[in-house]
């Protein structure tokens, strides 16, 4: 993926490029303060840096992010093939009790098995007959009078929707996304996973012990803030309201242990 637009800084005086001596110097890197020239330079999240710093993880964030997952089952590719599993073993298992008026729903388990088969071996075009796979459901599910199936058709897909549209699930997919994409499920997956953690469980504080884990990990979080770093660390608002969760759920079970204590 490239990085943004490459920008034109001005001659750095009489400074020559450290690549390539015989080239003016255009500035320096923004990591490790080197002269760089117009051919050795890429420009990432606003910054100049040589070629070798500009890979860098640290330094482009978001296509490391982006690497990690290139190709890589994630969660719904897994979620997907365990579906999978299900729908083959029920439609050979109809197909054995030898009920003819049970075969569209054997036939059906079979072929969204073998879908959901493809989907998990990263096949292109299972990722729209997924889609696919709940609106059969349906139908079938309204020849057997089943309104229940309906419902769960339509939950079924809503999720077959929101895989799609997953950015890790299209990086699986080797198909391309946005640097608005990834940094959107960059931040959602890897930015703070402390403070993040510390919210959750200061929303789970009312169960005893859980306000003091609350307390620790968005603590943690907090301390780790910073949003002037490579990559920025952000989710100070969640570290914060972890930390009033976890403080109150602490205090609840606390002064519950003590009144049973000197009752």
């Amino acid at each position: 993926m490239s990085a943004q637009p490459l920008s034109q800084p001005s001659v750095v005086g009489a400074s020559r490029c450290y690549i390539h001596p015989g080239r003016p110097a255009l500035g320096t890197c923004a990591r490790c303060g080197i002269f760089y020239c117009d051919r050795d330079h890429r420009v990432v999240e606003g910054k100049a840096y040589c070629e070798d710093c500009s890979i860098r993880p640290d330094v482009d964030y978001l296509e490391a992010f982006r690497l990690k997952y290139w190709g890589r089952r994630d969660f719904w590719a897994w979620f997907v093939g365990f579906g999978a599993a299900l729908h083959i073993f029920s439609g050979f298992s109809i197909f054995t009790t030898g009920a003819v008026e049970a075969m569209p729903l054997g036939v059906f388990g079979f072929l969204a098995g073998v879908v959901e088969v493809f989907f998990w071996l990263g096949v292109p075009w299972a990722r729209r007959a997924l889609i696919g796979v709940p609106i059969v459901f349906m139908a079938v599910g309204v020849m057997y009078g089943g309104l229940v199936a309906v419902a769960f058709g339509i939950f079924g897909l809503l999720v077959s929707i929101a895989i799609n549209m997953d950015t890790r699930n299209k990086l699986f997919f080797k198909r391309e996304v946005s640097r608005e994409a990834l940094q959107k499920s960059w931040d959602l997956y890897m930015n703070n996973a402390m403070a993040r953690a510390g919210l959750m469980l200061g929303v789970a504080s009312l169960i005893p012990g859980v306000g003091i884990v609350a307390l620790a990990c968005s603590i943690s979080g907090l301390l780790q803030v910073d949003p002037k770093a490579t990559p920025p660390i952000g989710r100070k608002g969640q570290a914060i309201a972890g930390i009033v969760l976890g403080a109150l759920g602490t205090l609840y079970w606390g002064n519950f242990v003590l009144s049973e204590i000197f009752k």
